[in-house]
């Protein structure tokens, strides 16, 4: 009995990409009036945190933290003071849930939908896997008494063709030992038929659920493509946005999916309310893209650290 090779398909990657940082003008402002960047740095910038829309999933506790650990970033490697909090004073910070925040909690839930089916995709593969790996052996183990069963009936057709040739005494003895061979025969043959029925039944149930797996995987694949489609169609967009206009200056987020990401988002527009430009560096906190390279950072790269040196003209503690 032939056991079917094991094939069945991989599981899509999630191909979700990067998001990009992307200054521009918050929503109804005037293009005359936005800035990527302070147009000089004056030390030291009060600042409060004024907002933060309930419809974030972050309480203000967590904001506040984010953006104290995003002044520290910039605070450490200086002993000047960069930035000082007095509430309710200096430039205000502030979350503001728009389509951008929705848009990419939505997509945040279907990436977490998306995990969770992957994982039940996996510990199903693992465990069909398990099952082919004992059909095989007991498959093999079904060959091996079927070689052994027909190697005894040459040996018992050889036996009686000596019987009836007459080159085995016609005895009482030997007419009892032919019979109890037979006898013995059957009830193997009987045993291998059952064995090799069982065996069928579990090669048809195993690939009827190979089947259901690789229809599953099929979907998943879809769906893991229509979220790649809905990404690309969202373009690039401002996670935040710093403004000023004369002394007046602001910094407001409209796109956070955890306070880590929250804590660089801040970090990097506190950047351009100190005059700092983007820098080249894929690694550094004020270049343009928050992907791979800078995701999670927790200090100043080289390239921040020189930027804010050129802008402020402050002294660096060496690392």
């Amino acid at each position: 009995m032939a056991i079917p090779v094991w094939l069945v398909g991989g599981v899509g990657a999630l191909a979700l990409g990067g998001v990009l940082w992307q200054e521009g003008q918050a929503p109804g402002g005037s293009a005359g009036h936005a800035h990527l960047a302070a147009p000089r740095c004056e030390v030291p910038i009060t600042l409060h945190l004024e907002a933060v829309d309930p419809r974030f999933r972050l309480e203000r506790d967590a904001v506040q933290a984010a953006l104290d650990a995003a002044v520290s970033m910039w605070d450490g490697p200086t002993p000047e003071t960069l930035f000082r909090q007095r509430e309710g004073e200096g430039m205000p910070v502030r979350l503001v849930f728009d389509e951008r925040q929705a848009g990419a909690e939505s997509r945040d839930r279907a990436r977490a939908e998306l995990d969770r089916l992957k994982r039940g995709i996996a510990e199903r593969e693992e465990r069909l896997d398990h099952r082919h790996s004992a059909l095989a052996a007991d498959a093999a183990g079904y060959q091996r008494r079927l070689e052994d069963l027909q190697a005894r009936q040459r040996e018992y057709g050889e036996a009686v063709a000596a019987w009836n040739a007459g080159r085995m005494a016609h005895s009482a003895g030997n007419r009892e030992r032919l019979e109890r061979q037979r006898r013995a025969l059957d009830a193997a043959r009987d045993d291998l038929e059952q064995g090799r029925r069982t065996l069928e039944r579990r090669r048809n149930e195993l690939n009827r659920e190979i089947r259901d797996l690789e229809g599953e995987i099929d979907g998943f694949n879809e769906r893991v493509a229509e979220l790649n489609r809905e990404i690309g169609a969202t373009g690039a967009f401002d996670m935040a946005v710093y403004e000023q206009q004369g002394a007046r200056r602001s910094i407001t987020v409209f796109k956070a999916s955890d306070a880590d990401e929250l804590r660089l988002t801040l970090a990097h527009e506190l950047g351009h309310a100190l005059g700092i430009e983007h820098v080249d560096d894929p690694a550094a906190v004020m270049h343009a893209i928050l992907g791979e390279a800078n995701a999670g950072r927790r200090d100043l790269s080289d390239a921040d650290r020189r930027a804010l040196a050129a802008a402020c003209g402050v002294e660096l503690e060496r690392r």
